[in-house]
């Protein structure tokens, strides 16, 4: 029986055979790639694990009504003109709402000093030259340069579409002229344009949204992630889970189907391709298969070793990305009560940021780092359905080591010494918190932690890692990371062939369709 969210669980009886293209996995790139292929008149089903569909885009509910979103805390290029408009629209039939953070969509402190993030290109140019008169040109240097990359990023992406003929070619041109910039760390390419520590701290501030320190991140990670937000922050309406909703509605508009509860244990595949896929020890019969649950998921645990080897595939040199532990908070008044405010927050402990991040330990990550985020202030229809209530999102790094002795233990009803691990952060971050926020003190009646091994269990990710692989030079020169792949019948998708969050996601899921359609391509857009 189809419930109102227009997804199904999938049952024994289930008949897949009626459609061109298997989906495993149904996160924004998994719908992005469904929705295309099925607007251009594909069959196309999407088969989820979990017992709900959306992937980061989750949100959970607590007692008291409290509503915490997982991943999505908030979106860039999402107004009106903006760069991912189109795209939503694509997903949602123009029916996914946004808010608007407002001017100011970041707040950065690097030790004691205070920045605003402002939104518009020309308002962050003006604010950066204020704070820091002395570095102007380095300022417009870095600017013109964040728009270079950008620029240069979009073409090395298409060319991932590209069939090896053109691959073998001009392509090689593009991944030439690409590396020249993609091979340089983040912290490179500031210190050639300023010698300001303080200044490279503050340009670097917004690490955590692609997970690692100026010096080991590639610059073309932080040009895109930075670019994303220029024109501001924005926050889907009704909280991150109407992201998936709407998604699958317009799916579901064009003939698509979503099933819940699907264990896929191994793409099928023989001297020609893929032949099936298997349901827990049930072979389902399928020639078409697009995984959008990353590559490490996708190889490691639904291929066999002679596949691997066929498509090339090594990570030897490519880490998974990091982990992170985060403190979910209810308060018992309105975000206006408390005076919360729609922009994020951003902590860093000094200005050298690589060293802070480089020497966290479980006892030190809060006072090295924080990131807060403030659900309920950012939805505009949070009011209509919580009434005096509010929340916040408290956010550290957490590396999985820290707690992989308690992996094998019960999610939900682990051992007490992992719950004292979870306990000691808890109370350091609610620290941070209440000198951060005074007011909320005697407010706070419901908090709740998840780490690494949480994003395990629900994601499937082996190192609880959540943005796929690390974003290291190294990963812009792995050749697998592409939609086609050396079997027959297997396509891949997801932020690992693109680049993290929901805009490389969703690029990803376009790609991805690209590759399928070729010359039908047109038919998605009309």
């Amino acid at each position: 029986m189809v419930n109102k969210l227009r997804y199904e669980k999938y049952l024994k009886e289930t008949d897949l055979s009626s459609f061109d293209h298997v989906i495993i996995g149904s996160g924004i790139s998994g719908l992005t790639t469904a929705i295309s292929l099925a607007k251009a008149g594909e069959k196309v089903v999407v088969l989820e694990k979990h017992y709900i569909p959306g992937g980061f885009m989750h949100s959970f509910k607590r007692k008291g009504g409290f509503e915490w979103d997982v991943g999505v805390h908030y979106v860039g290029g999402a107004g009106k003109g903006g760069s991912l408009s189109n795209l939503f629209g694509l997903i949602s039939n123009k029916k996914l709402e946004w808010d608007y953070m407002g001017d100011v969509y970041d707040v950065v402190y690097i030790g004691n000093n205070k920045y605003n993030m402002l939104a518009g290109k020309e308002n962050f140019r003006k604010q950066l030259k204020e704070y820091f008169p002395n570095d102007k040109k380095a300022i417009d240097k870095y600017l013109k340069l964040i728009g270079r990359v950008n620029l240069l990023s979009n073409v090395f992406f298409i060319e991932k579409v590209f069939k090896p003929i053109l691959s073998n070619t001009i392509g090689k041109l593009i991944r030439r002229k690409f590396r020249k910039i993609s091979d340089k760390s983040t912290f490179d390419v500031l210190s050639e344009l300023t010698d300001n520590n303080e200044l490279i701290a503050v340009l670097s501030s917004q690490c955590g949204n692609y997970g690692l320190p100026p010096s080991r991140s590639s610059f073309v990670a932080h040009s895109i992630v930075i670019n994303h937000f220029m024109e501001g922050g924005y926050f889907p309406k009704g909280g991150s889970s109407e992201m998936w909703k709407k998604s699958i509605d317009t799916l579901n508009s064009f003939g698509g189907k979503v099933y819940t509860s699907v264990n896929v244990t191994k793409i099928l595949t023989d001297d020609n391709g893929v032949t099936g896929i298997q349901i827990d020890n049930e072979k389902v019969p399928c020639k078409s298969v697009i995984s959008s649950i990353g590559v490490s998921n996708t190889f490691n645990n639904l291929l066999t070793d002679k596949d691997r080897v066929k498509c090339n595939f090594n990570l030897k040199e490519t880490k998974p990305s990091t982990g992170h532990l985060c403190l979910y908070v209810g308060l018992d008044k309105s975000d206006k009560e408390l005076k919360l405010p729609k922009h994020n927050v951003w902590m860093h402990h000094d200005a050298d940021i690589d060293s802070s991040l480089d020497n966290i330990t479980l006892s030190n990550t809060v006072d090295k780092f924080a990131y807060i985020s403030f659900p309920s202030a950012k939805d505009s229809l949070w009011k209509n359905k919580h009434s005096n209530i509010s929340t916040i999102q408290a956010i550290s790094l957490g590396d999985y080591s820290w707690f992989s002795e308690y992996e094998n233990e019960p999610c939900m009803n682990r051992s007490q010494k992992y719950l004292d691990l979870k306990k000691e952060f808890e109370l350091a971050m609610l620290n941070k918190l209440y000198i951060l926020l005074p007011q909320i003190k005697g407010h706070v009646v419901y908090v709740e932690v998840s780490t690494p091994l949480s994003t395990k269990h629900f994601s499937n990710y082996s190192k609880g890692e959540i943005y796929g692989l690390s974003h290291t030079s190294d990963r812009f020169k792995l050749p697998f990371l592409r939609p086609d792949t050396k079997i027959n019948g297997l396509k891949l998708t997801g932020q690992d062939i693109t680049l993290v969050g929901i805009g490389g996601a969703m690029l990803s899921g376009l790609l991805t369709a690209i590759s399928i359609l070729k010359m039908k391509t047109w038919k998605v857009f009309r």
